[in-house]
């Protein structure tokens, strides 16, 4: 029986110091490493490894090792695990979003890797390498169906690695029926549109993973809404709590957001990005309304549900003001969590062309390799230097002792102490802004 190790990858916890990054226990449990297993033949003796929790074996008796879910900030170690192990002359293979756009600096650290979905591609590299006839590049060619995928293994996974809260997290859709101009989703998945799972099947998952607790993945929940309100009854009698990520304008619906209440959501992230129209149509996210941002805010507060809003600071038609007028509506509208990213050129966007067009890229080599608060092109009002700097400030300030007191509610409901937690983690992470982002946490 072929030996199998499968792993995920940590980052460094410094900028230009290959210190892995470790934590003691994930508070969520993740999607790669058990679904990765899922897909694996099961005449594979296969075993799970997580990086962030436990330095690897490299030692360990494997006859093949994959590197699954490999993103930028992880590549490097990535790469340095593949190294140690091709050096035993174990075969490497590799895939992920960073594989998929970075294919052929990737296929100089692996002996194969996988551009795309891996569904069917990973079967396929399983048993050429056991015959010893691995092709360099494997590519989805098509959508992979996402009608009867596999349940994940979870039964591989060490619970000592997880805290005693954890939820899972559960396959619902991929794709989004959006193109913003930095975000590279819509080609990172072949462009092949917005697709939902049969929503017995994401019930069926959710009842075998044994957790009343569930994130869905999803970079849209609700692109679908006909098929996302579906599944949401379904959720009803399951008495779960649940979190995802959705647009703001789902939010505004009275019925969606009903039901998404009475279906048990706990948490939900949504990008709203700016609070300045002219630079969400520069996004090209002109379907968010900033005039109806308050009525937003105050739709979660009215149904006592968490929520947390990402704003995107350095476009160019971004005002200097901008991260004063956004802290004091903050403020002003006691938003319970926030978060503030820099805008990221990111191969396969819009974005990323143009800005290399233009000349304005700066160290795209190192772009999203390392952790911390970084500006990789020059931004036309200030310079790189000074967007960090102010983006530093807003979350320092949007996160004192004095602000959270403020926004915050009295934690009466479950809803109430997801929204302290969250602000008690960046809150942390807002004091080591240089050396960790928010996913080492997870």
């Amino acid at each position: 029986m072929p030996r199998l190790l499968i792993i995920q990858a940590t980052g460094y916890r410094f900028r230009g110091l290959r210190v892995p990054y470790r934590i003691r226990k994930r508070k969520l449990v993740g999607a790669v490493l058990p679904y990765l297993a899922a897909l694996t033949p099961r005449e594979w003796d296969v075993r799970l490894h997580d990086d962030a929790v436990k330095d690897v074996n490299y030692n360990a008796p494997v006859d093949v090792v994959v590197l699954g879910g490999v993103r930028t900030v992880t590549s490097l170690r990535s790469y340095e695990i593949a190294a140690k192990f091709r050096d035993r002359n174990i075969p490497v293979l590799m895939g992920g979003p960073h594989v998929t756009f970075h294919a052929d600096e990737a296929a100089e650290h692996a002996d194969a890797v996988c551009i795309g979905e891996g569904e069917k591609i990973l079967p396929r590299m399983l048993e050429d390498a056991a015959a010893g006839r691995l092709e360099k590049f494997y590519r989805m060619e098509q959508p992979a169906s996402l009608s009867g995928l596999p349940t994940p293994r979870w039964d591989l996974l060490d619970p000592r690695n997880y805290v005693f809260y954890r939820p899972f997290v559960i396959l619902h859709s991929r794709g989004c029926p959006f193109n913003c101009d930095f975000c590279a989703e819509y080609r990172l998945l072949g462009d092949w549109g917005y697709r939902c799972r049969p929503t017995e099947e994401v019930v069926e998952d959710i009842k075998k993973c044994g957790s009343r607790h569930i994130f869905f993945a999803a970079s849209q929940f609700a692109g679908n809404t006909a098929r996302t309100m579906e599944l949401m009854e379904a959720l009803i009698p399951l008495k779960v709590r649940w979190s995802t990520l959705f647009s703001s304008h789902y939010c505004l619906d009275s019925k969606f957001l009903d039901l998404a209440q009475r279906s048990g959501l706990l948490h939900v992230n949504t990008g709203i990005e700016s609070i300045d129209q002219q630079t969400l149509k520069s996004m090209h996210k002109g379907f968010n309304r900033a005039r109806e941002y308050e009525r937003l805010i105050q739709e979660f507060h009215k149904r006592n549900i968490s929520y947390s809003l990402n704003f995107v600071f350095g476009s160019d038609e971004e005002h200097e003001d901008a991260f004063d007028t956004t802290l004091e509506w903050l403020c002003t509208n006691k938003v319970h969590t926030a978060y503030f990213n820099i805008l990221v050129p990111l191969r396969g966007t819009p974005l990323y062309e143009r800005m290399k067009a233009e000349g304005r890229l700066i160290d795209e080599e190192n772009m999203e390799r390392w952790t911390g608060v970084s500006c990789n092109f020059r931004p036309l009002r200030y310079s790189p230097e000074e967007l960090v700097r102010r983006v530093k400030k807003i979350r320092r300030d949007f996160y004192t002792v004095r602000s959270t007191l403020r926004r915050l509610p009295f934690p009466t409901r479950q809803a109430h102490f997801a929204s302290w937690n969250l602000n008690m983690l960046q809150r942390r992470v807002s004091a080591h802004l240089d050396s960790m982002r928010d996913f080492s946490e997870f």
